[in-house]
């Protein structure tokens, strides 16, 4: 099975584009060809799809997903999704990733009504440029849990709404990243991969997404890879494995070459 590896880049910082070149002259050096950016750099380039193509281009770093997270006001979301849903197909790429409402309180129904018919909205307007989204379970979020996982996977439309799980946020939440992998594995289009270390610790906000310290390199903390691993090659999984880490301890170039060691040698 030909494994495709990609690097989030967000961590290098998202406020200008001196910080999109670095992290993709770091990615490239490293030897990455494929990278996940965030919404925030959409509007850091003022929706300039061709300066953005010849940073990507000049390093010969690729973007394949956009990271999208919902406010949790419906004519906000949808206007910003319409907003810069054009930037994302002119790149190319065919799978967003959406987290649900950042919030520190238990998710209510209500909540997962908001997030279900959201997302089912953004596959609609999503469709037309030959987008995917993908569901993203994120600590603090208002789908964390495995029964929210549940509800919305059973809520929303396969044909329009992927899955996108992350081992780390996935084991943050009390699940079994590797029976959530194999309960949706027809749904999987885009794979985050990070490792947790003891109890999650919140290290902040960046780019309006709570980002973590106790997260590690791969390898390097508790998670069980090798279950993860088995379920996407037993299902022939052919997307991205995205490899991301939201603190390092070692500086961002450093760890994204730990984490495409560890994946060398383990996948």
């Amino acid at each position: 099975m030909s494994a495709k590896f990609a690097y989030a880049q967000w961590p290098w910082g998202t406020d200008t584009k001196e910080q999109f070149i670095q992290s993709c002259r770091d990615l490239s050096e490293v030897g990455f060809e494929y990278f996940e950016s965030v919404k925030a750099f959409i509007d850091t380039f003022k929706g300039d799809v061709a300066e953005f193509k010849a940073i990507a281009d000049e390093y010969n770093v690729h973007p394949i997903s956009f990271y999208f997270h919902l406010s949790g006001n419906y004519e906000t979301d949808i206007a910003e999704l319409k907003d810069k849903i054009g930037f994302v197909a002119a790149n190319g790429i065919k799978t967003i990733t959406v987290q649900g409402v950042w919030t520190p309180e238990p998710t209510t129904h209500d909540d997962l009504v908001y997030a279900t018919k959201t997302i089912q909205d953004y596959g609609k307007i999503c469709a037309e440029y030959g987008v995917i989204p993908c569901v993203h379970p994120h600590h603090n979020t208002t789908i964390m849990y495995e029964d929210e996982i549940d509800y919305v996977m059973e809520n929303t439309d396969p044909e329009l709404v992927g899955f996108a799980p992350d081992t780390a946020h996935l084991s943050a939440g009390g699940c079994n990243p590797a029976e959530i992998f194999a309960r949706y594995a027809d749904r999987i289009r885009f794979t985050h991969l990070k490792d947790l270390k003891g109890a999650i610790a919140s290290g902040g906000m960046q780019a309006g997404v709570e980002v973590y310290t106790s997260f590690r390199e791969l390898g390097e903390g508790d998670i069980d890879f090798k279950s993860v691993f088995d379920v996407l090659k037993k299902t022939n999984y052919e997307g991205y494995l995205c490899l991301e880490l939201d603190r390092t301890r070692f500086g961002n170039k450093e760890s994204a070459a730990m984490n495409l060691e560890y994946m060398k040698k383990n996948w």
